[in-house]
């Protein structure tokens, strides 16, 4: 009996993802409000590292959770130093990860500072505009070379430069622009009516260096039944109240 106990327990164990027996997942999350960021009680909070960690808890892994950079997330992932990030695609996520999903849909907007509001997006042409460093927005935007992108490192900043007039213009997602402008102390009469330019994919991406098929299926279910449940929304709404900006 304690034979057949002993293989029942093996067999269990070898169905787990992989993960859940060896290295704990390593989760790299987007370091900057709304995404992830440090709370007033000193410890790590935010929207996608409240998703992250409710995606790898469902799936049943053990998980770390970093805060990095932008441009890091996508450099960690492909050369394996992070297993798993939600993030937009670019080349380079392209190159390196697998997707297992899309998490949310978010509007890309375009914002000026107050009194300067865009109708169009050739109305940029030859301005400075801010832009999330290594960021791919909508393609109208991105491949447009007349328009000058201004680098920086998150949308608190984006939203001071624009507060301060400079920048002609700011483009993100809805949700990162505004809460970074709330985090920032920047009041919404500080900034111009937004232009909706199209709407990007916040998507679940594993390593190809260290995805495993069981793990990538793991987290896929999570993720699928988190966002069945309404909990992500949940999440979301969270961060979403904040900041209110003029509407056209």
């Amino acid at each position: 009996m304690k034979v057949v106990r002993l293989f029942a327990i093996l067999a269990t164990l070898l169905a787990l993802p992989g993960q859940a027996l060896g290295e704990p997942l390593r989760i790299a999350t987007i370091l900057g409000p709304p995404w992830g960021f440090i709370g007033r009680d000193g410890q790590p909070t935010g929207m996608m590292y409240e998703i992250g960690n409710r995606i790898a808890e469902v799936a049943g892994l053990r998980h770390t959770n970093s805060l990095v950079p932008y441009p890091r997330t996508a450099a960690d992932i492909e050369n394996g130093s992070a297993d798993m990030t939600i993030r937009f695609g670019n080349d380079q996520m392209t190159r390196g990860a697998v997707p297992a999903g899309v998490v949310v849909s978010m509007p890309v907007i375009l914002v000026g500072p107050s009194g300067k509001n865009y109708s169009k997006l050739s109305e940029l042409r030859g301005k400075t505009v801010g832009v999330v460093r290594t960021s791919k927005y909508v393609e109208q935007f991105d491949t447009d070379n007349a328009i000058q992108k201004y680098p920086v490192n998150d949308y608190v900043t984006m939203a001071k430069m624009l507060a301060m007039r400079r920048l002609d213009a700011g483009v993100g997602s809805s949700l990162g622009l505004f809460y970074g402008a709330y985090m920032a102390g920047v009041k919404p009469e500080d900034i111009g009516v937004p232009l909706v330019l199209g709407s990007n994919d916040f998507i679940l991406f594993v390593s190809k260096k260290t995805a495993k098929p069981e793990t990538t299926r793991a987290l896929r279910q999570a993720l699928n039944q988190l966002s069945a449940s309404g909990e992500i929304k949940q999440i979301m709404s969270k961060y979403s109240k904040s900041f209110s900006l003029p509407q056209r």
